[in-house]
């Protein structure tokens, strides 16, 4: 934790400039590179559920509670990131996770409605 110094004389206050560390962008890199495969992996999953027959055989198996085809579905679509699915009768979210450095360094969601 880094805190601001202060020096009190008679009739003023004077502040010194608080001291960071040292600034190092490696995992900000990281998870700049991996957030552009998350991207580019977005891409490719949207433009397959944008095909009517599969959008519809998604939809159609969410309504009916069939949580294994629509993780199925999804995951059939090329995509190698992980994705979490969620649904409700109003919409879809997909959220893709990237892995980078040990640790979750960056997500993607994606909230797409499908219903009032």
């Amino acid at each position: 934790m880094y805190y601001h110094q202060y020096v009190y004389y008679p009739n003023y206050l004077y502040r010194f400039p608080p001291q960071y560390p040292p600034i190092n962008i490696g995992i900000f890199e990281s998870s700049i590179k991996s957030m552009q495969k998350i991207a580019s992996e977005a891409v490719v999953l949207l433009n397959r559920i944008s095909d009517p027959g599969f959008a519809r055989r998604i939809m159609n198996a969410a309504q009916t509670g069939n949580k294994k085809e629509v993780d199925r579905l999804i995951n059939s679509a090329g995509v190698s990131t992980p994705i979490t699915i969620k649904y409700t009768p109003s919409g879809i979210l997909l959220t893709l996770v990237s892995v980078a450095k040990g640790g979750n360094c960056c997500s993607l969601s994606m909230h797409l409605k499908w219903g009032d």
